[in-house]
């Protein structure tokens, strides 16, 4: 069972008990973007974050048919060709990274899980098959940020009280969908993060190189100097809207490895990412929507980031209907299948990909045991 006690308002600031076992839960109290430390003292599987070391692994260990290898990282996928037209995973090949010591695990089935780049990092390794989409089409869900800035006076007559405080509470308290587009959310963090979000990164340069004279926000651009100081002596005044962006997958972007450049797991990956016109188009329209909607709430000086493309949400780089099938099962590796976000066909529409990404982990292992375990 988990309890919420919110924290209480006075005029000393936040006051409230953030000690386990009196308070259990998610507190509301600092951004859980980063992890929340509270509450204080609680172990770790009582916080509010629901990681699958929380949620999936514990139960799965209780079968009794689980073993968790700490410290293993997969150098190899071991294959078979000798019955069939083409390969068949057989096992892997994992390098202790303590000791260094290799060992090999045979397999019925394999499944990669390491990500969309970690998992285009393993094949591209092993020399697997490569047919024209293995590590092509990643979405990232090209993101930007806009921030609202609002006078104290507008704040107490239209929420009843002087400031935001958008690192309270809860991290994303709203969203707003547009099919064809992408979505809003609203973000909470501390200044740390909302400044690195808000004003520390920029494809725009600095915001006094911009004119905004036709925009709908006043600034934007890296901001510096007294401008900066300004906006983030403000900042319990402050609210944040990320702009995630329904980018389309197209086929220069992605995932390779690097010529001449390894490091004790084999040679790295390389992530190329280059936005469309039509993905830059998409991005823009929803920055002013964001915009629109913190100015018509109030908001005395409207900030955008246009944010450089960051790979927060990484998807696609082994489509299914492209390099897997309807149950993530490669098309040319029998045996081995994909239970991680590069499966994903497209950036699904939206954010945040997390709880997709777990469905069709969950989905997949149905199909595995359909294919290759029934009635076992």
């Amino acid at each position: 069972m988990r309890t919420i006690r919110p924290f209480h308002r006075s005029g000393q600031g936040d006051a409230g008990d953030f000690t386990y076992p009196d308070v259990r839960g998610d507190t509301l109290a600092l951004g859980n973007i980063a992890g929340n430390p509270h509450p204080r003292g609680a172990p770790y599987q009582e916080k509010a974050k629901r990681a699958s070391n929380v949620s999936f692994v514990p139960p799965a260990l209780r079968t009794g048919n689980v073993t968790v290898r700490p410290n293993a990282f997969v150098t190899d996928i071991e294959t078979d060709s000798r019955f069939a037209d083409h390969q068949t995973a057989t096992g892997v090949e994992f390098r202790d990274t303590w000791s260094g010591r290799k060992t090999k695990v045979e397999a019925e089935v394999v499944v990669l899980a390491a990500g969309a780049i970690e998992t285009l990092r393993l094949w591209l390794n092993t020399d697997l098959p490569r047919n024209g989409w293995v590590g092509r089409g990643m979405t990232i869900h090209f993101g930007d940020n806009v921030m609202g800035i609002w006078d104290a006076d507008t704040l107490e007559r239209t929420i009843g009280k002087r400031t935001v405080d958008q690192h309270q509470g809860q991290d994303i308290a709203a969203r707003f969908d547009y099919p064809g587009l992408g979505m809003l959310q609203t973000v909470g963090t501390g200044p740390g993060v909302g400044a690195i979000l808000g004003f520390g990164t920029s494809a725009s340069g600095f915001a006094f190189e911009n004119d905004p004279t036709d925009a709908p926000w006043d600034t934007i651009g890296r901001l510096t100097g007294t401008e900066l100081k300004r906006l983030l002596s403000n900042y319990r005044r402050t609210l944040q809207v990320l702009v995630v962006t329904d980018d389309h997958p197209h086929r220069r972007n992605g995932v390779s490895v690097a010529d001449g450049v390894a490091d004790e797991h084999g040679p790295i990956p390389l992530v190329n990412y280059e936005p469309s016109e039509g993905d830059r188009k998409r991005r823009d329209r929803l920055a002013e929507i964001a915009a629109e909607i913190l100015r018509e709430a109030g908001a005395s000086h409207v900030h955008r980031s246009d944010s450089p493309p960051t790979a927060l949400h990484v998807h696609s780089t082994m489509r299914m209907g492209k390099v897997v099938d309807e149950a993530c099962e490669a098309y040319d590796v029998d045996r081995l299948f994909v239970a991680d976000h590069s499966a994903l066909a497209n950036g699904v529409g939206g954010a945040n990909p997390t709880n997709t990404g777990q469905a069709l982990a969950a989905r997949t292992a149905d199909r595995i045991v359909d294919r290759y375990f029934d009635g076992r």
